[in-house]
């Protein structure tokens, strides 16, 4: 062997085959940290989902809230007080206008009922109508209902990452799975990276077309929790046709008597 060729085995030209299985495993191995490191850092979209719902609901909550709806020909609000027990249970009362007054949805999982003075009866709401309007707005029956079921019943997929009002968010992508007992074909959220709230979901049909928007906006503090105190819907196929909830006087994690979420309190006077 001369002395080129001895210089580059010192060198390192030539390795053991030994030395070459180790330099691969580190390799590998480091691929692997570098990986878990990767997946670390991008949590599970489902864990997000979840962490965003509890962000945005208490154990139980409670309050007003002043509903507009405004179209190209009319506009109306109305004033109503709701009280939660979360996931799974709703009662909402409109409390003016005088004309409206008294107006009452109860709901108990994915079973609702509306009460309505004008005809002093309470509508047990089948499945077939869960897309028809609530109370004339652009929120349906099933946006009453979703909350509960946002979870159990889509697969959530992360896709990305986006500015919605100006804040950092998750881009996730929630798909029914088979044989769920929901409406939409899927959902595409917007979650802030901060804290988990949702800034803005899109509600797609069956067949991908876009069919209306909800956005959250004025976030801030009450009552010890960052809340979304205005929430906006807009329609996707009716131009010129919005929702806006604003809420108020909100209180969290306090106890409501059960009697609350009966039907018998549907017809109950205010």
């Amino acid at each position: 062997m001369n002395l080129e060729h001895r210089g580059r085995r010192r060198a390192g030209f030539f390795q053991s085959p030994r030395r070459l299985v180790q330099r691969i495993l580190l390799v590998a191995l480091g691929s692997l940290l570098f990986s878990a490191m990767d997946a670390a850092q991008s949590p599970d979209a489902s864990t997000i989902i979840l962490r965003s719902q509890q962000a945005l609901r208490g154990r139980t909550e409670q309050g007003e809230v002043n509903m507009t709806v405004r179209t190209p020909d009319w506009q109306r609000t109305l004033q109503m007080n709701y009280w939660a027990i979360n996931p799974d249970e709703t009662f909402i009362r409109v409390t003016a206008p005088a004309k409206e007054a008294g107006s009452a949805t109860l709901r108990l999982g994915s079973n609702m009922w509306n009460f309505l003075p004008s005809v002093e009866r309470v509508i047990k709401i089948p499945p077939s109508l869960m897309l028809q309007s609530w109370l004339g707005s652009d929120f349906t029956n099933d946006d009453l209902v979703r909350e509960s079921s946002l979870v159990k019943d889509y697969d959530h997929k992360l896709t990305g990452e986006a500015i919605e009002g100006g804040d950092p968010c998750y881009r996730i992508v929630s798909m029914p799975k088979p044989d769920a007992p929901v409406v939409w074909g899927h959902l595409v959220l917007f979650l802030r990276k901060i804290d988990d709230l949702p800034r803005r979901e899109e509600y797609y049909d069956d067949k991908g077309k876009l069919q209306k928007v909800l956005t959250f906006e004025d976030i801030r503090m009450t009552h010890g929790r960052m809340y979304p105190m205005r929430w906006e819907m807009v329609s996707a196929t009716k131009p010129g046709h919005e929702t806006v909830l604003v809420y108020g006087d909100l209180k969290f994690d306090q106890s409501i008597p059960a009697s609350v979420f009966t039907r018998d309190n549907l017809q109950q006077p205010f």
